[in-house]
């Protein structure tokens, strides 16, 4: 099939593919809405922060959204927008739209196509970037991407308003050269009407005040426009969470912004009443009984309609997001415990509560990240699913969570609980409180390594291997006697976000780990991998955009998504009687890099597990090269104590990388971390490695201190001098030189990972 641009030249496209990317948009991602764009409709756009800047291959680009429910819009933000109440629910969809954004460009990947996602946000040039002048610029709009892939109209706000929702949705977004074919744009003007209700509840008047004029936004021939507003104004709350009640000046900049921080700290995030008021014409109304902002028309609820249907959606959505049970308490049993359901939605009269019953963790609790990600998620789609049936529902409130579970019985002794509730207007039938107990036939060895490598690719693995643990204690006296006892300086900052660096800096000493260090009584490992999107590590800093967020962004979704997988092998194994932990740095070998969601396990966390699993051999620079896909790969390992059958390890993983005489990734350190070379032998194979000193290594990637190792690419202008010795002083003198504001996002890459021809 083919289709005409904007010019009439004829362009083909591939409608099989366009129909399968739109059904695992819906049916297997979950999103609300998607659409295509065309590269052509960003011809407009700044070069550094398009689709074709990002990657010039590219011919289309794909826009998913997620929903806000509506009544977590409708309670959130009654008192104050600075209450933000279930509103909170956005933080939620970001981490589901992260997921989402990195499995459609995994599942592009696999259909052939390079494939860039883009986050959801968090990740942005706070003050432009050599030609690029715009402030708090992220690598992509979502919200012009909604524009131009059809989805949205462009509201007087800025926002991107949909027909359905209005501005209650958040977006998504990812680059790719597959020829999808384009979905037809909005009429500008189509969706808002001018009802200025936006201007009239703001609080900062960034829509009243220091308005100059309509920036417009020309597609395809159709001329959209908005507010030219001034960002720092609008960013008083969003992104200061600077006291909306304060007096604001007549002009705010980036000066005012700092010297009221500094005189009032913080009040809190703001939820956006430029969002909250949106809805269009045709889809709003007005009760104030129950809430002032407008609601949203929607399905009434089929009377007729099989209740039992709709609860075995509710309990199947909480299994796929691996909930252990389901329970539904009516409104007079929750008011016995002292909850009033009213009390957080005005016609709530039941709670949905789904949870996770687990081993109640010794130490360090690796997979808590995971069972909470779960859980979200399982609440979030359940309240999607009782609304699309016309019912009412919230997620994400102060509902009192432990006076709850104190109801629960059947606890086992040493398990615990983690809940998450709905309350909703949804008269479902009550359950039982006791919780189910499972207990499943512990399989044979064989059996057990082949179900759970099965369903380990079906959550996602692309690696998976499993490995006796005696091979990595066998291992552990050759680790110990290269990498313990080495002095590492780790610092944090005592300071509050936008504030200037305080450092404290102490010593720790390095001590290598073995199976029996995390689980005692372990007898296998099972090594998980994830790859990182191709495309998104070859364009790492290129030109013309020269960004490095979608790499920063591959680091910490491929963590993410390996922790939930991780944990659902856990429970896996709870379930048949054995007891298992996760970690990302098994041997303890590695560090971690700076990124803009907390500091993440590097590269060479995890190496010697995943090359004594025969996933792939280490090359020159210490890193893992796995035959699939080089370095862009992180691992997982789960520690266990059952007998789980071990891999054989094929004759061509025998066989150690051939680096030659290649030493990019040695020659692109810009601190000379890189020391001797070293030999370990695993599998009966010697491992050649340099060794490095983690101190330069950690100055460059973990501080942020080099600006060639990520952070000059959002446009931090950071380059300390590496002193001739590294010390605890020296390190703390060159963290106070990081930028107040910026220093709380910083994108860092491993230059010698990116370096290596089996990289990019």
């Amino acid at each position: 099939m083919a289709v005409k641009d904007q010019s009439g030249a004829v362009r083909p496209v591939d409608s099989g593919l366009t129909g399968r990317v739109k059904e695992f948009a819906l049916s297997q991602l979950g999103a609300d809405l998607v659409g295509i764009a065309n590269i052509e409709r960003f011809e407009n756009a700044p070069l550094r922060m398009s689709p074709q800047g990002i990657l010039p291959s590219a011919r289309s680009v794909v826009v998913m959204a997620l929903h806000h429910p509506d009544a977590c819009i409708e309670m959130g933000g009654i008192e104050h927008p600075q209450v933000i109440g279930p509103y909170r629910v956005q933080y939620w969809m970001n981490t589901r739209l992260d997921e989402i954004s990195y499995r459609m460009g995994l599942f592009l990947e696999k259909e052939g196509y390079a494939a860039v996602p883009i986050v959801s946000s968090n990740i942005w040039r706070y003050k432009g970037y050599k030609d690029l002048t715009a402030h708090f610029a992220p690598d992509i709009s979502h919200i012009y991407a909604a524009v131009t892939a059809g989805l949205a109209d462009l509201g007087y706000s800025g926002l991107a308003i949909t027909p359905e929702y209005g501005a209650r949705q958040r977006y998504v977004t990812v680059i790719t050269d597959a020829p999808l074919q384009p979905t037809p744009l909005l009429e500008p003007g189509s969706v808002c009407d001018m009802c200025k209700l936006c201007v009239k509840h703001c609080l900062s008047k960034a829509l009243s005040k220091e308005v100059d004029g309509l920036d417009e936004l020309w597609i395809e021939g159709k001329k959209y426009t908005k507010a030219s507003k001034n960002l720092w104004r609008c960013a008083w709350g969003e992104h200061f969470d600077l006291d909306l009640d304060l007096p604001i000046p007549d002009h705010v900049n980036e000066e005012v912004i700092l010297e009221q921080v500094r005189i009032h700290g913080f009040r809190g995030g703001e939820m956006g009443s430029c969002l909250r008021y949106c809805l269009p014409k045709e889809r709003r109304y007005f009760d104030s009984s129950y809430t002032n902002a407008p609601r949203r028309k929607r399905n009434t609820p089929d009377e007729l309609a099989s209740r039992r249907g709709l609860e075995e959606q509710v309990r199947s959505l909480a299994y796929r997001w691996a909930a252990d049970f389901v329970m539904v308490t009516p409104q007079a049993d929750l008011e016995a415990i002292g909850i009033r359901p009213t009390e957080y939605l005005p016609d709530g009269q039941t709670a949905v509560t789904v949870g996770l019953h687990f081993r109640t963790p010794e130490g360090a609790d690796p997979a808590a990240p995971a069972r909470q990600y779960l859980l979200e998620m399982a609440a979030y789609d359940i309240a999607r699913a009782l609304e699309r049936q016309g019912y009412s529902a919230v997620c994400d409130t102060a509902f009192p969570e432990k006076s709850f579970q104190t109801t629960f019985t059947g606890v086992k002794e040493g398990w615990s609980v983690q809940t998450a509730t709905v309350i909703t207007a949804a008269p479902l039938e009550p359950t039982s409180r006791e919780l189910p107990q499972v207990s499943v036939p512990a399989p044979t060895p064989e059996e057990t390594r082949a179900q759970l490598k099965r369903l380990l690719h079906e959550w996602g693995a692309d690696l998976a291997s499993v490995v006796p643990a005696e091979r990595l204690a066998a291992l552990h006296p050759q680790l110990a006697a290269l990498f313990d006892g080495v002095e590492v300086l780790v610092a944090r900052d005592r300071s509050p976000r936008m504030r200037e660096y305080d450092p404290e800096v102490h010593t720790e000493v390095t001590r290598t780990r073995a199976p029996e260090d995390h689980l005692k009584g372990a007898r296998s490992v099972i090594v998980v991998g994830l790859r990182l999107p191709r495309a998104s590590v070859e364009r790492t800093a290129l030109p013309p955009a020269e960004a490095v967020g979608p790499y920063a962004f591959a680091q910490y979704e491929s963590v993410k998504l390996l922790r939930n997988i991780g944990y659902r092998a856990i429970r896996w194994l709870e379930d048949r009687g054995y007891r298992a932990t996760m970690s990302f740095d098994l041997c303890g070998t590695g560090s971690v890099v700076a990124n803009p969601r907390g500091e993440q396990p590097d590269a060479f966390c995890n190496r010697f597990t995943a090359v004594a699993a025969g996933l792939g051999h280490l090359g020159k620079g210490g890193f893992v090269i796995t035959p699939e896909f080089g370095p862009n790969v992180r691992f997982v390992a789960i520690v266990t104590d059952a007998p789980i059958a071990a891999d054989p390890i094929p004759a061509e993983y025998l066989q150690p990388v051939d680096c030659g005489d290649c030493r990019r990734c040695l020659d692109a350190c810009h601190t000379c971390a890189f020391q001797d070379e070293a030999t370990v032998e695993v599998n009966g194979v010697a491992e050649r490695f340099y060794r490095m000193d983690r101190n330069r290594c950690d100055w460059a990637k973990r501080y942020s201190l080099v600006g060639e190792e990520g952070v000059k690419y959002v446009g931090w202008e950071m380059n300390v001098p590496l002193p001739e010795k590294i010390d605890a002083e020296a390190l703390a003198e060159g963290l106070r030189q990081q930028p107040p504001i910026p220093k709380h996002r910083p994108c860092n890459f491993e230059t010698c990972v990116l370096a290596c021809p089996y990289s990019r």
